[in-house]
């Protein structure tokens, strides 16, 4: 399996744009997903109101439901995926606000979208655009009243995480609240843990720790800012469905997909990198090459933690939600 520490950012980037792209193209199992959301905050009548394929138990909390945003406001959400966060901030901006997703997989925008024409939403209330966060942000400055991100920042190498905190900063309207909920490292973690692209996949590898966040956040000029330990139980990604133990099958964000052996012939770049866990639908690749990234699914067998059974998500890292209040501008 290919180290973490041997791909360049961009390459690093790249295999999980791969990773998450075949998730999107992929029917999710509806109450797989209905219990990992409703286990990391969403109620049943939100879930009820939005489609059920925009929430595809990828999330780690709730943003939406810290972020008193209010009717008229502009928000935005960094790593959109299926919508979910979007329909549930655009029900509560109206329709004079506007909501904005950015998320860098072609295949979660071209699913947003067709979620939100369910919905019966359009530009300008609500747009989906494709774009790395690891870039400039397509957005002007100062426009934004609100940021949100459910679980999306882990996933950038360290350049990134820097890049789009800076970009919050400057889209953010004077006095503006930013609310993230991502996955925060309680210790520092191994090497083993760390280059192991199954488990930056899967949110786990590529979490800082507070000390660190806060200064990224720090040096963008966002202070003041409040961590808060969730405390949710991250084996709940790959211990859930249908209320039983182990018999997940559609992994979510916290379990990777690890199903078929790594294809060692493979490079990232060829569309289905080996250490993500991709694998044409059909089965596991020989050796001799890797199906195009059009052809890469997750397999429909049962996914075990990171690396092995005896592996525990929370003894290495917890769950936060990330917020800056609204001060005077």
């Amino acid at each position: 399996m290919q180290s973490a520490s041997t791909l360049t950012d961009q390459e690093l980037v790249q295999v999980v744009n791969d990773a998450y792209s075949a998730k999107a193209r992929i029917a999710t199992s509806e109450t797989y997903s209905k219990n990992v959301a409703q286990a990391f905050g969403y109620t049943p009548a939100q879930l009820q109101a939005i489609p059920s394929e925009s929430h595809m138990g990828l999330g780690c909390g709730n943003p939406v439901a810290a972020a008193s945003i209010k009717e008229g406001e502009t928000v935005l959400d960094l790593g959109s995926g299926g919508g979910i966060d979007v329909f549930l901030a655009a029900a509560k901006a109206g329709k004079t606000g506007r909501v904005i997703g950015l998320d860098i997989s072609t295949d979660m925008i071209n699913r947003a979208r067709k979620n939100a024409q369910k919905q019966g939403l359009h530009p300008p209330q609500v747009e989906f655009i494709q774009t790395s966060l690891t870039e400039a942000l397509p957005i002007p400055t100062a426009s934004v009243d609100c940021i949100l991100s459910n679980c999306v920042l882990n996933l950038l190498p360290p350049s990134g995480k820097v890049s789009v905190i800076k970009e919050a900063e400057r889209v953010l309207k004077p006095g503006g609240r930013i609310v993230l909920d991502d996955i925060i490292a309680k210790k520092p973690l191994p090497d083993h843990i760390r280059n192991d692209m199954a488990i930056h996949v899967g949110c786990i590898a590529g979490a800082i720790q507070v000390d660190e966040y806060k200064q990224i956040l720090t040096a963008a000029g966002l202070t003041d800012t409040v961590f808060v330990d969730t405390l949710g139980d991250i084996n709940a990604y790959y211990t859930m469905q249908d209320g039983t133990p182990g018999s997940q099958t559609v992994p979510g964000c916290c379990a990777p997909l690890t199903s078929c052996a790594p294809l060692t012939s493979c490079a990232p770049s060829s569309g289905c990198a080996p250490s993500s866990g991709c694998a044409p639908s059909s089965g596991c690749a020989p050796s001799s090459g890797c199906a195009p990234s059009s052809g890469c699914a997750p397999s429909s067998a049962p996914a075990p933690p990171p690396s092995n059974s005896n592996f525990d998500a929370n003894e290495w890292v917890g769950m936060y939600c990330v917020s800056k209040s609204q001060t005077p501008g």
